[in-house]
């Protein structure tokens, strides 16, 4: 959580006649989920596109995602974070590249595996068990064990060919709004860049 928030009319009395809540922060708290999806970020600076807790949060720079649980919170995180998730998550970006601010609705586009399904739930979960205290680069670094794993664990989980997961984390990496370089600025080549 980025901030903490208190009622502004702290009032002992409503207190009491409201079995000691207060209706404007029940509104709120019926919006905190486990999952929070980024709402908007630079694409270059940005670390994750997502992240779970055993915890419910709200946000306003993170949007909570509602009637998951925990565990189902964390395999979405990783899919959402790994390479199919971003690209999807940028394929709805609102109004600007540099840092788009996105569409509560194109959030709902995004499509992730069944985490119904036991195997796949318990695999990208215990995957963000292994990854949730690894510190994550900045996009614009590139490359990473922690995307590499996130990426394997959804391959393996999806049945989905790590190698071509790999591919297109190499362009998305390479990706000039991404990483804030030209194309072999630096005199590296990049076999599938468009």
């Amino acid at each position: 959580p980025d901030e903490h928030w208190v009622p502004k009319k702290r009032n002992e009395e409503f207190l009491k006649l409201n079995n000691g809540t207060y209706p404007e922060a029940d509104k709120i708290l019926k919006k905190a989920g486990h999952l929070l999806i980024s709402a908007g970020q630079r694409n270059t600076t940005a670390r994750l596109t997502a992240v779970a807790s055993d915890e419910k949060y709200v946000g306003n720079g993170y949007m909570p995602i509602t009637g998951l649980s925990a565990t189902e919170a964390k395999a979405s995180a990783v899919f959402i974070n790994s390479t199919p998730g971003r690209l999807q998550l940028m394929r709805n970006s609102g109004r600007t590249l540099e840092f788009p601010l996105y569409n509560p609705a194109g959030i709902g586009n995004i499509r992730i595996p069944n985490i119904k399904a036991a195997a796949v739930r318990d695999e990208l979960a215990a995957c963000w068990e292994l990854t949730r205290a690894i510190e994550v680069p900045q996009f614009r670094d590139g490359e990473c064990a922690v995307r590499r794993q996130w990426d394997a664990a959804v391959a393996s989980a999806c049945g989905w060919d790590a190698a071509e997961l790999g591919r297109l984390r190499a362009l998305l990496h390479a990706e000039p709004h991404v990483r804030g370089l030209g194309y072999a600025q630096y005199g590296e080549e990049v076999d599938d860049a468009p």
